[in-house]
């Protein structure tokens, strides 16, 4: 048997011991402490970021709903436009055939009958029939000179009289046809009185 002649050397290695498991029992809980406040703090402001994007998100949701809005007005408002200019454009048109006949009806000299006009874009087609080769000329002239809508009308054809064989309801005399182009003045509602 041993004999320990220092037992004060034992018992502060035991106090040692001891206390170096309290401190460690201590640093355990303290990081444990430390690790589920700083869990709780992240999970905080992983929450706040959340809502955060979700706000976000729901802005943004709310804008692109917007501009989906607004690209489909612009839109509208294109086809509004093209339907207003077409509108405009057959308004003008129809005001346009009613105008070129009391044009074409001031210049008309006695003894001039018209048969057919035909309208392909610019150009006018008159084809008529006439006493004589006098009255298609007296008509050149006055277009010549007195048109506000026809311009450069040129003579095509003067064919000599017809003889006995003269259709129903057409009149007699000398075929013509002419061709003039027509000038585009703005349609004003003085140009329908």
């Amino acid at each position: 048997m041993l004999i320990n002649l220092l037992p004060h050397r034992q018992w502060a290695l035991a106090r040692k011991r001891k206390a170096f498991a309290v401190s460690m029992g201590l640093a355990a809980v303290v990081g444990a402490l430390i690790a589920v406040a700083s869990s709780a703090w992240l999970a905080r402001q992983l929450t706040e970021q959340r809502a955060a994007n979700s706000d976000l998100q729901q802005a943004v949701t709310l804008l692109d709903g917007q501009l989906k809005r607004k690209v489909q007005l612009k839109t509208d408002l294109a086809l509004l436009r093209l339907r207003e200019a077409a509108l405009q454009d057959l308004r003008d048109e129809s005001q346009l055939a009613g105008i070129l006949m009391r044009e074409l009806a001031t210049h008309l000299p006695d003894g001039l009958y018209l048969t057919a006009l035909k309208q392909d874009g610019d150009k006018v087609r008159i084809h008529g029939a006439a006493r004589s080769g006098e009255e298609v000329f007296e008509l050149l002239r006055q277009m010549v000179s007195g048109g506000q809508w026809l311009a450069r009308p040129e003579l095509i054809e003067v064919a000599a009289a017809p003889g006995a064989s003269v259709k129903q309801g057409e009149p007699v005399g000398t075929p013509f046809s002419m061709r003039a182009f027509l000038k585009r003045p703005e349609l004003h509602a003085s140009s329908l009185d």
